[in-house]
């Protein structure tokens, strides 16, 4: 892979921060809390917050405009103004930017936008990942863009929490016949996969000077039944009824920021 060095990061004597943004799709709080997750929990205090919205788009459009999730009392995810176009924000600060994910529903996004993702991002990848199994090339295409650019801001939308959930052996299903602790203890163990696959980022990041500022989140919760499933709005059963209903948990996601050293 090729890409653009970015500007020296270096401004008026204070070396700049990369930012890392990792989000996990449809991670609820309360299995994110319980999974056995040193590498990210060690970047600093996990602490339960509310997303502004229970489906991906609008939620990382919200990310994307700088506004932090609610109930952190933070305001801003970074120090830029809120309603500014991060990618481009950043671009302008002399950042190289990179947006890679494996969801389905970005490049749909993307063209009905105009094409503000792929526009405004030096590296925007999506269709070349493998679903719910594309941690490892995510991360290894995120160590390369490293190497090759400074200061960074790197955005990674991960799809194993997501249905089909993936744990690094198997995937599942969400099915409504399901014990919906059945499918929580499958999520936590998908969140222990990606906390695993993540070191080699980690690791990368761990050599770079100044400490990276990372944030650690999700898109939005889930519902586990019993009768009630899913997250999105949309998504209809057979009988054409709406598969969800307003609950805390579609809203209610794990967030840590903190910075590796």
């Amino acid at each position: 892979m090729h890409f653009k060095r970015g500007f020296n990061r270096r401004i008026l004597g204070k070396m700049k921060p990369d930012y890392i943004f990792i989000c996990f799709d449809s991670c609820r709080y309360d299995t994110f809390k319980e999974a056995d997750a040193p590498n990210m929990k060690a970047v600093g205090r996990l602490r339960r917050a509310h997303s502004f919205s229970c489906f991906t788009p609008a939620s990382i459009l919200g990310y994307m405009m700088n506004f932090s999730p609610i109930g952190l009392d933070m305001g801003r995810l970074y120090p830029y103004r809120k309603w500014a176009w991060l990618p481009t924000e950043m671009k302008k600060d002399g950042y190289s930017t990179a947006f890679l994910t494996a969801n389905a529903a970005i490049p749909m996004m993307d063209l009905s936008l105009g094409g503000i993702l792929s526009k405004t991002f030096d590296l925007h990848e999506v269709l070349k990942y493998e679903g719910q199994t594309s941690v490892e090339a995510i991360v290894e295409d995120s160590v390369d863009f490293l190497e090759m650019n400074e200061p960074v801001f790197l955005f990674l939308l991960l799809m194993e929490t997501h249905a089909p959930m993936f744990d690094g052996r198997k995937a599942k299903i969400p099915y409504p016949i399901q014990r919906p602790s059945s499918v929580s203890a499958f999520q936590k163990r998908a969140v222990e996969f990606i906390d695993e696959k993540l070191e080699p980022l980690f690791s990368s990041l761990r050599e770079r000077e100044p400490p990276s500022d990372v944030i650690i989140t999700s898109d939005h919760g889930e519902l586990l039944g019993p009768m009630k499933w899913c997250h999105n709005p949309s998504d209809l059963t057979i009988l054409k009824r709406s598969m969800i209903e307003y609950s805390e948990a579609l809203f209610e996601i794990p967030f840590i920021k903190g910075r590796i050293t």
